[in-house]
């Protein structure tokens, strides 16, 4: 029992945390002048589904298995 609440504990410490990460890495880009272009733009949602859609065929793949 006692090894379960540690991993709740653990789970939910690490939603909270990616919380945080999410948020500092969004304020950070938000400061660079370079990624208000349109460009850069386009650039981060291209690169944000190509790497989505690898990482849900990984896990997929993994759960194949």
């Amino acid at each position: 029992m006692k090894n379960k609440r540690l991993l709740l504990f653990a789970e939910l410490a690490l939603v909270i945390a990616g919380v945080f990460v999410f948020r500092g890495l969004w304020m950070l880009l938000d400061l660079a002048a370079c990624m208000h272009t349109p460009l850069a733009l386009w650039l981060s949602l291209l690169l944000g589904t190509v790497v989505t859609i690898w990482a849900l065929r990984c896990l997929l793949k993994h759960e194949d298995k």
